[in-house]
């Protein structure tokens, strides 16, 4: 009977000690929202500020268009259709509405090229912040939470909150460096 108690505490040591191994060597994974981070991080609300007064600029620009081809409809309605004004009214018109069109489509790509411009100096400045925090917390993957990353993850792995505020440091710090180098011109997203 001692023998078989022996037997079975060395066995009941053994799997402690294979779990105690491979609970060492199990991998660290957090996951962080990527689109959060940019959100709440100063550089990112930054850069939404510019986003909304571009898109503001443009489409008061855009209403003043509308507003011209509102009138000139107006006008071509109470014209008499036999009379020569009309004709010129009718090419104002359509001047205007391919005027407009083009605006809009044109204003279009100008929100997105400024978006790129704004968010991929923020973009990789946020990957070189999780890289690093990812290795001075020892992490062997840091997934992205979201359509492109983990389908699943629990809250407790979510480093989120700690990436924006890496961010916010690391960025503030950038913006700092510059301004003393003589005021050199601040990063997109930098803000006023």
């Amino acid at each position: 009977m001692r023998h078989v108690f022996i037997t079975a505490s060395l066995l009941a040591a053994g799997f402690l000690a294979i779990s105690t191994t491979q609970a060492a060597n199990a991998p660290r994974i957090a996951t962080v929202n990527l689109q959060q981070v940019l959100s709440d991080s100063t550089a990112g609300q930054d850069a939404q500020k510019d986003m909304v007064a571009l898109r503001n600029k443009l489409q008061g620009q855009a209403n003043d268009k509308e507003q011209k081809l509102k009138v000139l409809q107006d006008q071509i309605k109470t014209a008499d259709s036999k009379s020569k004004d009309y004709a010129t009214l009718q090419k104002s018109f359509q001047d205007s509405r391919n005027e407009y069109q083009q605006f809009v489509m044109l204003g279009q790509q100008e929100l997105e090229a400024q978006r790129q411009q704004l968010l991929q100096p923020i973009e990789q400045e946020m990957m070189r912040v999780i890289d690093a925090y990812g290795r001075a917390h020892h992490y062997d993957f840091i997934l992205s939470r979201g359509a492109a990353g983990a389908i699943f993850a629990a809250s407790n792995y979510d480093i989120t909150d700690a990436v924006t505020k890496a961010l916010n440091a690391d960025w503030a710090k950038m913006k700092k460096a510059q301004a003393a180098k003589g005021g050199q011109k601040s990063p997109p997203g930098g803000g006023q």
